[in-house]
């Protein structure tokens, strides 16, 4: 009897157990958003790292996010856009070129658009960088390590839907006046002079050495609770068992 009597306790261990093995799979998940407008700030790193990339100088922060239906469109600035001839984003098991909503030949801008997935995660993306004046063509593979913590909202309803930019400002919440806004101090930058391949590669090993700090991945308060349960349980059960030998 007192066998089937620490069943129960049994029972309970085995589903803090299995508690505590689903938990910090989701516990790190990021917050739905609902339909709106958002700002949120990021950094490029290299493929093999969280070494800062020297990608990251040539594209404005910070992003606009378009959340439509549960789907989060980024949308996001290049200011080198001669130099950066393809971007590439991923869609399903392939790369494909990110769809461009405004250009400004000028100003030597473009911005594009792609979807994300999710934002807790790095991007994984692809550019081709052509420097003719200094005879330099390249492959990149970068990632895009956005900030949750750094979502800002700035319209919702109508204003959910990206809007197309150009060089001319527009009017009402768009991802040109959003960005002029949020982010005047980096889209007022001058445009940097070209660099040599000396240059480029000093500024590589520099930038080589910056590393960004990874984004927390949930509270392990929770977790920590369940894991004392977990052993007052267990200890509880192997003393019922014992004395029911």
């Amino acid at each position: 009897m007192k066998r089937f009597f620490a069943a129960p306790f049994l029972a309970l261990s085995l589903v803090l157990a299995f508690a505590l093995l689903v938990l910090p799979q989701t516990a790190g998940a990021a917050p739905s958003l609902s339909d709106g407008t958002y700002t949120i700030d990021y950094v490029i790193t290299k493929a093999e790292n969280d070494s800062v990339s020297m990608a990251n100088d040539y594209f404005e922060k910070p992003a606009i996010l378009t959340v439509k239906n549960g789907t989060v469109t980024a949308q996001i600035q290049m200011n080198h856009s001669k130099w950066i001839t393809v971007f590439k984003t991923p869609v399903n098991d392939s790369f494909v070129d990110a769809k461009v909503v405004g250009s400004d030949s000028a100003a030597d801008k473009r911005t594009v658009e792609f979807v994300v997935d999710d934002l807790s995660k790095p991007l994984i993306s692809k550019i081709h960088v052509t420097v003719e004046s200094i005879d330099y063509d390249h492959d990149y593979t970068i990632r895009f390590i956005f900030d949750e913590k750094s979502i800002k909202s700035v319209g919702t309803g109508k204003d959910a839907a990206p809007a197309e930019v150009s060089g001319q400002a527009k009017s009402g919440t768009s991802a040109a006046s959003v960005r002029s806004s949020d982010a005047a101090a980096v889209s007022g930058k001058s445009q940097p002079a070209t660099r040599h391949k000396s240059d480029a590669a000093t500024a590589d090993a520099s930038a080589g050495k910056q590393t960004v700090e990874n984004p927390q991945t949930g509270d392990t308060a929770p977790i920590a609770g369940l894991v004392v349960l977990l052993l007052i349980s267990s200890a509880f059960v192997m003393v019922r068992i014992k004395s029911a030998f």
